[in-house]
């Protein structure tokens, strides 16, 4: 294995959407909560667009606004929505190690421009060991999509049999496997340096 491509939500980072609802529903002023919050960007096209570089940064802050009517800065409504990251330390404590060794390391996110600047500004350290960024803001289009992993495999330097591919999603794994990547799904109890061992990776220090 000499590339391994890792998702970044549930497996550098967790995170939750509901987080960010909550925050930006407390800089409202037209009195919407929560739940309404979540359906105004999860259950129509707003989320997709901002991760697939369809609408920018502005314009998406912009709809929290008119969808909050807030009078919160501009700051303030971009930090409502990014602060909802927390490291997964079993994973970000092998990164150093990864990026000392010979293998080539690969992000491979559906992200938006204003969560992918918050979490590489927050935490230099642990992004600055990664050969390449795919992320769907940049790519166009977001996992599953063939387009996405095309991208990956274009960053990865090696033939898809020789790459690993990393996620919390069976389904997205499933769309790695089926390019030819090898895949393992990162979920509740894994072990992120026995599931390298357990791909072939020898073990790295620390593990």
């Amino acid at each position: 294995m000499k590339t391994l491509v890792l998702d970044m939500g549930n497996v550098i980072a967790y995170f939750d959407h509901r987080a960010a609802c909550r925050q930006l529903a407390a800089l409202a002023t037209n009195g919407i909560d929560e739940p309404r919050l979540y359906d105004a960007i999860f259950k129509t096209t707003l989320e997709e667009e901002f991760d697939c570089g369809l609408i920018s940064p502005d314009q998406f802050i912009a709809a929290l606004r008119a969808a909050t009517a807030s009078t919160a800065p501009d700051e303030a409504l971009a930090r409502a929505w990014c602060d909802i990251f927390r490291l997964n330390d079993d994973v970000t404590a092998q990164l150093p190690a990864i990026a000392a060794s010979p293998i080539r390391l690969v992000l491979a996110s559906s992200t938006n421009a204003l969560h992918f600047q918050w979490m590489t500004s927050r935490y230099p350290a642990v992004f600055a060991g990664f050969d390449e960024f795919v992320v769907s803001f940049t790519v166009g289009a977001r996992k599953p999509a063939a387009e996405f992993f095309r991208a990956v495999l274009a960053a990865a330097g090696a033939p898809a049999r020789e790459c690993l591919y990393i996620d919390d999603r069976p389904d997205y794994v499933h769309a790695a496997r089926a390019v030819g990547m090898g895949g393992a799904v990162y979920g509740p109890g894994s072990r992120f340096a026995g599931m390298l061992e357990a791909s072939g990776v020898r073990a790295l220090p620390g593990g």
